[in-house]
Order: C-alpha cells, then structure tokens, then sequence
C-alpha cells in the first residue's frame, strides 16, 4: 500500500474508532455496531498493513463486518491525482486501484490490463479507468475517479462491440480445461478474486444475461484435446432477481446441452446484502468452508421442485418442520418421524425388486430416501415476504420491521413498515399484509409466523429512521428525501429505500416528499438569478441569503446559539407571494408558500415546525383578523426558544411512563403578512424586517417575476444540492464574514442593540459566503448590503419605540390628564408619589367611553401591550391608595418625567 494512502487511512481509523497498531494488527477500536448491543470499546480490530475489512471480536453476539471502502469512499475515490501517470509508470493509478481498492495480487495481472481514460460527452466530465480487452476486439473498463459523478455509470463496454456468448478469463483455456469445475461469475473483477483468493478455476461473463455458449464450445474442445471429460461448470451470479433468474435458467440450459452444471449463491434464493466475490474475498469470506456454503445456497436456489427443495434443506438441518419458499409462495415443509419410519417399515418389509437397493443403503441414506416420500408441505401465503431491516426512530425510541412482498406473477413488488406487533401476531400480520400488498393472503399460524420471523432476524440491520426532511446533526448529513448530501458528497437510497452514509444507515420514516429534487452533479442553472435581481432587486437578494442561510440552521445554531426570523411584510400586489413560491421552488417543493398557524391547531403547528431541518419555515397572514376580538390569534412568543433550536411544543409519549417528546427546532423560521409582527421585546429583538411595496416595479420586472414563476422546478431543484456539496467552503467563508460584519454594525451609528448586530450581521456573512456558489453583481450585492444594514437600523428603532396601541394609551393618557383640574374625583393617574404613574384601566376605558374615544384593541391585547411599555415602564398590576382617598386596583408604571428632573 503507497505510504499516503496508507498514513491517511489510519489517522482515520485511528480518530473515528480508537484503533491501534499493535503489531501486524489494529486493535482496541469501538465497533460502530448495535447489533446484539454492541457498540463496545476494544473489540474491533484488522489487519493493519491491509485494512480493507474492520471486524468486531465478539463473535457470539455481533461478529459484524465493516468495508473501509465503504466507510470512506472519498479515500478510494480519485486515483489519478493520488497516483498519478507518468512514461516510467504508465498504469499507475490502475496498478494502485486493482491493489489497494480491489486488494489483488498484481503478478498474473499485469498485461492483461492498461489504465486509460473515459471521457462522458453528455456531462463534459472524465475519468481514469482500468480498461481489460475482451474477445471479439471489444473492452471494459472501470471508471475509478469520483464515479459517483457519472450517477449509475461506474463501468463502460466499448460502444458497439459485443461479447456475446464469450467470457473473459485470467487463465489460459488450457488451464480452465484441465481444471474439474470452473466458476461462471458476472464481473472480471469477481474471477480475479475468486482465482486468487478462492483458490476456483474462474471466467467472467460480464454480465449475468450472457449465455457464454461459444466460450463453452471451445472449451469442450479444449477438454478433448486433453483426454478428459469437460469441467464442471457453477453459475455464481451477484445477488438479486436477475442474478438468480438467469442462474436457474442457464443451468438448465448447460444441462440441456450436456454439461453437468450447478449453482453458487452468497445466500439461498439471491437474498441478502448485495455483496459480490470481491467483496467476500476482501472480507476473508471465500474460504473452503465458506465456498461449500454457497454451493449448497445454490443447489438450494435451483431446486426444481418445492419437494427437492425441502429436502436440501432438511438434510443439512435435520429440522423436523421450516418454512421455505419455491414458486413465489411462501410454504411450510414437516417432515415427520413417525412418518419416515413408516415409510421404511414398509420399503424394508416389501418384497417388491423396486425396494432391493434401499434394502442395502446405510441408514442414513435410507432415512433420507424415506424422508424425500413422507415430507408434507402446505402453503402459508401465496406470496414471499422478506425482512429488510429494523427501522428506528432515535429520538422516540420507536421501531418498525421493513418487509418487502413479491409475488409469483408479475405484479409489482410492496414494501412496507409492520409494526411489532403486526409481525408476530398471526391476526395482526394477517390484516397488515393484506392491507398494503393487493390480493396477499397469510393463512398460517402464530408458531409459524413467530418461527418465520425469527429466521429472518438473525443478523438484521438496524436503519435510523428520521422524522424530518432536511439537515440531520446526527448523521451530519442533509435527507432531502430520494438524494441525500454527506461530506460533500451525494447518495442516492439502494434498492431497500435507504442511504448507507459510512458506518451508519439512515433513510425518512415516512413515504412521503416534502422535496422533488432534480439533480445533476454538473449543471447549475443560475439563469433565474438575473430575473430575480430585475424583478426584485436587493430585496431579493436578501431573501435568497436568507433562504440559503436556513440550510446552515444547525450549523450555525451550534457556532452562534442562535439564528434570527426573517419577516417579510407589505401590503398584497407587492410580490411577496411569488418571490417566496419561487425560493420554494428552486428547493424542490412545487405549488407552496408556507401555513397559516391560526388555521391550524397546536398538533399541527407543531408538526409542521418539526418536519424539517436546516430548511425555512413560513408562516403566512398570522395575524389575518387582527382587529376582530372573535378571531383566533397565534400567540409569536411561542416561537421565542425556535431562536435558539429549543423545542417550541412538548407532547407526551403513548405509554404507561412520564416521557415527553420535545423535539429541538431545526429549521429557519420566515413570517410572510401584511403587517408587522405585534410582539413582545423579545420576539421582536428577534426577527429581521424586510418591507415590500411598489417601489421597485416595472415593466421589464413584471416579466421577470412572470419568468420566475413560469421557471420549471426539474431545471433549477438541484440547487440545495450544490449549496449542500459547498458545506465546508461556505461555512469556512461564512464565519470569516461574520466577524467582519458583526464589528461593523456594532460600530454602526445609533446601533446599541448587540443581538440585532448579531442576526443582521448572520445574514450579511451568508450573502457573502453564497457567492461562492451563486453569480451576483458586485454592483447588486452591495445593494443587497446597504439594504441589510438599513433593515440593523429600522429594527434598532423598533425596539425603542413603544408599539402603535401602547402610543395610543399614553396619548390618551396626557389628554385625559389635561382636561382634568386642580383636585378631579376621578382622577386618571391614581398615584401619590410623583415618580409612579397608577392607572385604572377600569377607568381608562369608562373615561374613553364618555369622550367617545374608540379602544385601539380588546382590553386583553391592550394589557399584553402595555407590558412591553418603553416609553414610561410597566411595573405592577396592584391595589394603591389612590388621590382619590380610596383603595384602586392599577397598572403602575414609572414616571420618566419626574426620573429626569433635576430635583430627583
């Protein structure tokens, strides 16, 4: 292994897991395991000059294995810049690959095999690759820099050559013709790990649909010529439906044309983990022990009959009664004894010829012909199912069973979640299974459901199931849904709907997408940003930062402890609708503007804030019906510890115990209304104002806006995508800008508020840091600027005024105050002392009423308000003796006239 590939796999080994090199091995690493409650220090170990598979120790209750290949893609994923090509080494980076990331023996390799290029036309992108010719003057070759860039493509066949009914093979056809079985496997690099580490006689067909009935021919002649009968050959496809249907059907075939043939499968039937021979052999799992295993996995996989089947079964078992499946159905196989022994009483006592034979077995092999007569097998379903994996809700401790239906027609596959009791309930399995896969029918019992359920639990994956679209701090990665973003990196679910991210495996608990993300890995169409600028101007700009400022929440949350609201005010026709309907297009999320918190109750409000991560929350129109005493109000300093990530709303957990479920506030929350957010101090100490009007329009904007909305969500969703890819470089430009903008606006004039520096100051360094990704004009970023420290200013004064109604009551106040004498009887200020204001609102309104002066609020909203007086400061509601020479409840506050007099 090169020194810097090997130097940079161990510090991460060494960081992640805690594993040292003692020795020729690592040991003392953590296993990143929970199966059998593992996830215990100082059992993982590997070998440490060619870590290739980390293992746990503890054999009997975990034993699990971990690709480092898999665990750290990035390390094996750019082979050219790490090894790179030169005349004394032409195949440099194909050398390093084939050992380092497939783990071959080189001698017997080199020469069948150059390092050449590929270059994509379509995405304008290229790649290094491991190119073998192949018969027929045509090749493969494997793409080994980053393919993950080419989507699906990880390989490439020669356009227009063809390999039909050949294969390709390390060993000459006088070697292969000598050798007495010759393994059939789909990929070159599969035979070369089962030559070299197998110790099998292997040619590659390149794929599993390629019959290789010229290859064949020329080694039937080849066995001639040596005086011996034709190997045998074992059909070893990968994993999967197609792996196993043109396995069953090419040793049918070869059997037709005279060839004695089997199978080998990595598990009976093509189930399981896709892992491939190169795989195994990495992982030490190609032994002779384990090769006899997927001989039997395949005899097993290519029984002809139900009846054949089970005896396979039953012979390597000796279980009395299984389940197993043949034909798409899902059967149940009892083999009694006092059956059996029946059957041989009989065979024993007959005087039939046809019985002579049996008569001379050993009793084992009579035992077993009698078994093949007296099995009885019965139908449980006439369907197969399959447990994928455990699905886990970390945060609720909550778990279901994900299974996948197939049927023996060709009616599409089913998957869904069963709870537990759903899978070990022979009712409840019964319902469930007929309620999500049309025309299934379970018809067994429980001891059968329980012992099915319990085969297929023997070494199951456990798959974090997150409840929330977006950013996970857990797994450090963004779940969009069907795409997923980690370390820069993009992932797309395997065929079971989940995304393996290094050693962890994560998928959304729920079926359905809040995002419909349309990505491609080398086009960004930024052409929307002209007409957002025409259409909007900084105003724009601004919200765009701060939409792209929501995909950090977490991030920044955890560096800042906090992240303001942005709200979005004006009057309707001022565009605020479109602008927010196109943001949330360009983040995959078509037809939607945000929910209106006073039309929906506290569950839904709270379901609504916790359904998504490092991505905005709208609330839209909250204070729809503001001046209507009957209408329903959505109370903002709910939304106080959002600030912070805190969680806005408890709930209690369905059972017996005192849990509660506080899920923390992921998102970024934005206000869209009419008006401005009536609040407290604290709310509104919170929140970043942008005003819409009328200002900014015209005819060239007008269509730029029509554009926007007319922009196809398939051409411009894959922009979170970037944004996400961009984390590190972002985050890294972010807090440099940050410090510089929170210095300036704390020195800015007038400005002695350190939070409100702090939350405009965020959404500058966001602007700045987007550029990395998003082309602006210096000229429209710098408005974009201005226009934020003007929003550091208007907020600044916001905070220091009182609101409309509370300037109203003190308005009132003065002239109530001034149409009053010397000595009143009822007096509007009740207070004694001269440096305390005491007002009965009682009578406040009683005196309003008289001089025909209309309430600004409901009495309720008018004492909320007057809390948050700036202008003369609440103290208390309480009884005072007041002027008036009696006892009236109050409102006391602070006279700011009398603090200020040179006499006090």
């Amino acid at each position: 292994m090169r020194s810097d590939l090997h130097k940079d796999l161990l510090l991460r080994l060494k960081a992640d897991f805690g594993l040292q090199v003692k020795g020729t091995y690592l040991r003392g690493g953590r296993c990143p395991s929970e199966h059998g409650g593992c996830g215990k220090k100082d059992v993982l170990w590997s070998n440490a000059e060619k870590p290739w598979i980390l293992r746990c120790g503890r054999a009997d209750k975990c034993g699990e294995t971990f690709a480092v290949k898999s665990l750290y893609p990035e390390i094996f994923d750019d082979w050219s810049k790490r090894h790179v090509k030169t005349p004394e080494a032409p195949n440099a980076a194909a050398d390093a690959y084939l050992s380092h990331a497939r783990g071959f023996d080189l001698l017997g390799l080199r020469g069948l095999y150059t390092q050449d290029a590929y270059h994509d036309r379509k995405l304008g992108i290229g790649s290094a690759t491991v190119r073998f010719p192949l018969p027929g003057g045509t090749y493969w070759e494997r793409l080994i820099d980053q393919p993950g860039r080419f989507g699906d493509k990880k390989a490439n066949f020669a356009f227009g050559g063809s390999y039909k009914g050949e294969w390709w093979s390390m060993l000459p056809i006088e070697q292969l013709a000598a050798a007495d079985t010759i393994w059939c496997v789909e990929g070159i690099f599969d035979s070369i790990a089962m030559i070299q580490t197998g110790g099998q006689p292997a040619v590659s067909l390149m794929s599993c649909n390629n019959y290789p009935e010229n290859a064949l021919d020329a080694l039937r002649r080849a066995a001639a010529d040596l005086g011996k009968a034709p190997p045998k050959i074992i059909f070893a496809f990968d994993v999967g439906k197609a792996g196993v249907g043109f396995t069953r059907k090419f040793v049918k075939r070869a059997r037709e044309d005279g060839w004695e043939a089997g199978a080998a499968q990595v598990r009976p039937d093509g189930e399981g983990e896709k892992r491939d021979w190169n795989d195994l052999a990495l992982a030490d799992e190609l032994t002779e022990e384990h090769l006899a295993e997927y001989l039997y996995n395949g005899a097993v996989t290519i029984a002809t009959d139900a009846s054949e089947k089970a005896l396979l079964i039953y012979k390597r078992n000796r279980y009395a009664s299984f389940p197993l499946v043949f034909g798409g159905r899902q059967l149940w196989a009892v083999f009694s004894v006092e059956r059996i022994n029946q059957v041989q009483q009989q065979w024993m006592e007959s005087d039939d010829p046809e019985f002579a034979a049996f008569k001379d077995m050993p009793p084992q092999d009579r035992w077993d012909q009698a078994a093949a007569e007296a099995i009885d097998i019965t139908e449980l379903a006439n369907c197969v199912f399959r447990t994928l994996y455990f699905q886990k809700d970390p945060a609720l401790e909550e778990g279901a069973y994900f299974l996948r239906v197939d049927f023996p027609s060709d009616r599409a596959t089913v998957k869904a979640t069963f709870s537990g009791s759903a899978v070990t309930t022979s009712g409840e399995f019964t319902k469930r299974l007929a309620s999500v896969a049309p025309g299934a029918l379970w018809t067994g019992t429980q001891p059968q459901i329980a012992r099915l359920m319990q085969m297929q639990w023997g070494n199951i994956r456990t798959v974090e199931a997150i409840q929330h679209t977006g950013y996970s701090v857990d797994h450090s990665a963004w779940i969009f849904g069907d795409i997923a973003v980690h370390n820069g990196r993009v992932f797309n679910p395997n065929e079971d709907d989940y995304f393996v991210l290094g050693k962890r495996s994560v998928k959304l608990r729920t079926t359905d997408r809040l995002l419909r993300i349309s990505y491609d890995a080398d086009k960004l169409d930024l052409a929307w940003v002209r007409d957002l600028v025409m259409a909007y101007r900084g105003k724009g700009i601004v919200v765009l930062a701060f939409w792209v400022l929501s995909l950090f929440a977490e991030q920044i949350r955890n560096m800042q402890d906090s992240l303001a609201f942005l709200e979005a005010t004006g009057l309707p026709g001022t565009g605020k609708s479109t602008l927010l309907e196109f943001l949330w297009k360009l983040y995959g999320r078509a037809n939607y503007e945000g929910f209106d918190p006073t039309k929906a109750t506290g569950a839904g409000i709270a379901r609504s804030m916790g359904q998504v991560g490092n991505l905005p929350v709208v609330l839209i129109e909250a204070d729809r019906g503001k001046d209507n005493p009957h209408a329903k109000r959505f109370e903002w300093d709910e939304l106080k510890t959002a600030y912070n990530g805190r969680a806005v709303r408890t709930r209690a957990i369905a059972n017996a115990g005192m849990e509660t479920f506080e899920p923390p506030f992921r998102g970024a929350i934005v206000i869209a209304q009419n008006d401005v957010v009536e609040g407290s101090p604290a709310i509104t100490e919170r929140i970043l104002g942008i005003h819409f009007d009328k200002s900014h329009f015209s005819a060239a904007g007008k269509v730029a806006a029509e554009r926007l909305s007319a922009m196809p969500m398939d051409d411009i969703s894959g922009f979170p995508v970037h944004i996400a890819r961009r984390e590190k470089d972002i985050l890294e430009r972010y807090r440099a800008a940050f410090a510089h903008h929170e210095a300036a606006m704390l020195a800015h004039p007038g400005i002695r508020n350190g939070r409100l520096a702090k939350n405009h100051a965020q959404l500058a360094a966001m602007l700045d840091a987007m550029l990395l990704v998003v082309n602006i004009e210096p000229a429209d970023v710098g408005e974009a600027h201005r226009m934020i420290v003007n929003m550091l200013e208007q907020r600044q004064k916001a905070v220091e005024t009182d609101h409309p109604h509370v300037e109203w009551f003190w308005e009132r106040f003065d002239h109530f105050r001034s149409l009053e004498g010397p000595s009143p009887d009822k007096p509007i200020n009740h207070s004694r002392t001269p440096d305390k204001i005491a007002v009965s609102l009682v009578h406040f309104e009683q005196r309003c009423g008289e001089l025909n002066q209309r309430m600004p609020c409901d009495a309720n909203e008018l004492k909320r308000l007057l809390k948050s007086s700036k202008a003369r400061k609440f103290e208390a509601v309480k009884t005072v003796n007041s002027v008036a020479d009696k006892s009236v409840n109050c409102w006391v506050f602070r006279n700011p006239d009398h603090a200020q007099s040179p006499a006090n």
